[in-house]
């Protein structure tokens, strides 16, 4: 298979074993400032659009969700470069073609493209220099393909076996292959020249093909997670020992997700009918019972990211220490009641939309909140709606109608707000790629963009 890439005029098709072609390219770093923005509102650095990958028609895809059936831009920065995908979206079918981007993060230039179809996904941090990522595992000969970080230089690892998920963890390559329809799985650790050269575990991991397993292998530095299918499936990250498992139906439970303190949210349900939700329940680690509380409403938080285990963890219309399973406080507005429609029945919700580090913000109608997760404690409101688009420490970059505002997330001021076009006119960002000192990396289906301070 090949790619074609306009590289000063030239076209040259290209394998994915090739060398990656190193681009040059004369930019300004004049940092622009962004017509009817208020006065503290950030820059423009630079902007780089998907179509300097030299295909026609290109949309920027996450390198985390692969090449071959991408859902949306997403980038992956390692040092001063940020590596993305670019492909040539073909209807309801595999895109027809797509190249990785080694892009530099400080000017925006494209330093190299290098062939990448084919691909599942890709591990967020480097091994020896190198991007991991996997082909997809129905391909012919599928296995691991590297990106160099540095040259774009890729090389492909040939595995005996079909890999379904690999991930970067610990200075080690972490992978997993098998039949997950048959609960037949292992999970290996090892390099990329053998995958499996540390050691070989199964795994008990049940779902369907059409499910999302390619990016769900998850490795920390003492317990690793491949939840598949409603379940959860947690293994020793050393050794590989499998420490906890869980069947949809057999547990009559339904994997929610992780969270900090490595507990493990799950719906119960009654064993009798498993759409009759009983209980929603933190479990530790190993399967220990943490907290529980009767109230199953479905949660939605776009960010979960608190401080630490110190921080109250909230189930239903309570908050419980993630430790001891204590409650701490509880508070009602937590959960409202979706009525029904046409197309479904009524249902509970969590009105908790994002944790940010000991602040919980809240949605109510048309209103937002911020509340104090240790205490329960109202900090602010604010009468407009507005949609998380990512954060930086306790400063939120939000979209409010056609603006990017930025917002303390302690005080619940806000501190600038800039027209979404007049930053990128005519292609609203959809994804945060990154923040750091003020600095904030954004990107949308065609372009990626660096705002920085204004001197």
């Amino acid at each position: 298979m090949s790619s074609r890439l306009l590289i000063a005029g030239v076209v040259a098709a290209v394998t994915v074993t090739a060398a990656a072609f190193v681009v040059t390219q004369d930019r300004s770093t004049t940092i622009k400032r962004i017509t009817d923005a208020s006065p503290d509102a950030p820059g423009v650095a630079w902007v780089t659009d998907a179509s300097a990958s030299g295909i026609d028609g290109a949309v920027f895809a996450d390198p985390r969700t692969g090449s071959e059936y991408p859902w949306g831009a997403g980038s992956i920065q390692i040092d001063s470069t940020v590596m993305t995908l670019a492909v040539a979206p073909d209807g309801d079918g595999p895109n027809s073609d797509a190249v990785m981007l080694g892009i530099d993060a400080d000017t925006g230039e494209v330093r190299w493209t290098a062939p990448a179809p084919g691909l599942a996904t890709c591990a967020s941090l480097p091994l020896d220099g190198q991007l991991v990522c996997t082909e997809t595992p129905y391909d012919e000969d599928p296995g691991i393909v590297t990106f160099d970080v540095d040259s774009g230089n890729s090389h492909q690892y040939d595995t005996e076996a079909g890999i379904v998920a690999a991930t970067v963890a610990n200075d080690h390559l972490y992978t997993a292959d098998g039949d997950i329809e048959g609960s037949d799985v292992r999970i290996h650790r090892g390099t990329l020249d053998d995958h499996d050269a540390d050691w070989t575990r199964p795994l008990y991991v049940s779902a369907g093909w059409e499910d999302q397993y390619a990016d769900r292998l998850q490795v920390g530095t003492k317990t690793g997670h491949f939840d598949l299918g409603g379940g959860f499936a947690t293994f020793d990250a050393e050794t590989g020992a499998e420490i906890w498992a869980t069947d949809t139906l057999d547990d009559c439970m339904t994997a929610s997700h992780r969270t900090v303190g490595n507990l493990a949210i799950g719906v119960e349900h009654d064993c009798a009918s498993p759409y009759a939700p009983t209980a929603t329940t933190a479990f530790s680690t190993d399967g220990r019972v943490v907290a529980t509380t009767p109230i199953t409403a479905e949660s939605y938080a776009s960010i979960d990211d608190p401080t630490d285990a110190s921080v109250p963890v909230v189930l239903g219309d309570a908050a419980f220490d993630r430790v001891s399973g204590t409650e701490l406080w509880r508070d009602e507005s937590l959960v409202y009641t979706q009525p029904a429609t046409e197309w479904s029945d009524e249902s509970q919700r969590s009105s908790l939309i994002a944790v940010i580090g000991d602040i919980g913000i809240l949605q109510r109608d048309d209103s937002r909140a911020g509340i104090d997760l240790r205490t329960g404690d109202e900090r602010w409101t604010m009468d407009e709606p507005w949609s998380i688009f990512g954060h930086e420490g306790s400063i939120v970059l939000a979209a409010m109608q056609d603006n990017l505002i930025a917002l303390d997330i302690r005080s619940g001021h806000q501190l600038w707000s800039a027209p979404f076009d007049n930053i990128t006119p005519g292609s609203q960002p959809t994804t945060f790629v990154d923040g750091e000192g003020g600095s904030y990396l954004l990107q949308s289906e065609s372009k990626l963009t660096r705002l920085v301070p204004l001197p």
